[in-house]
């Protein structure tokens, strides 16, 4: 990335804590869990690679290892609504659709109306999903 910054620049890197490994203790994270597994399985059921997300303290590392000095390191946390429910799941159906349209397929799809219809619910009941951290870091060459 130092190549790429002009001299005396500042470079903000925005990232995603993990949240798919643990499972939560709240009701809402372990809902916004259970989607990013569903999500995780489908993608691979369909010959595809789950992407994964940078851990902050990871990040912070690697970057001064990358000759940068951390400015400032800031968590914010994530409030996820039905958009987030819905786009998850409707990737997991179209991911599906590659599947066989018998056994795994039909069963894998009923599973991902039943959870979207719990996630939905919680997601009306709690005015949205609390669960995890967006993060932002500010560096600039040393």
């Amino acid at each position: 990335l130092r190549p790429h910054l002009a001299d005396h620049g500042r470079l903000y890197l925005v990232g995603l804590e993990p949240y798919v490994q643990f499972e939560p203790e709240t009701e809402s994270g372990k809902i916004i869990w259970e989607i990013g597994r569903v999500r995780d399985a489908c993608l691979l059921l369909a010959g595809e690679r789950p992407y994964r997300e940078f851990p902050l303290d990871w990040m912070l590392g690697r970057l001064g290892l990358a000759g940068f000095r951390i400015l400032e390191a800031r968590r914010f946390p994530i409030r996820y609504r039905a958009r987030y429910v819905n786009g998850q799941l409707n990737m997991c159906l179209a991911r599906i659709e590659r599947l066989s349209p018998n056994g795994l397929g039909m069963a894998m799809r009923a599973h991902v109306e039943e959870l979207r219809a719990r996630a939905l619910q919680l997601n009306e009941r709690q005015d949205g999903l609390w669960h995890g951290n967006d993060y932002v870091i500010a560096v600039e060459p040393m």
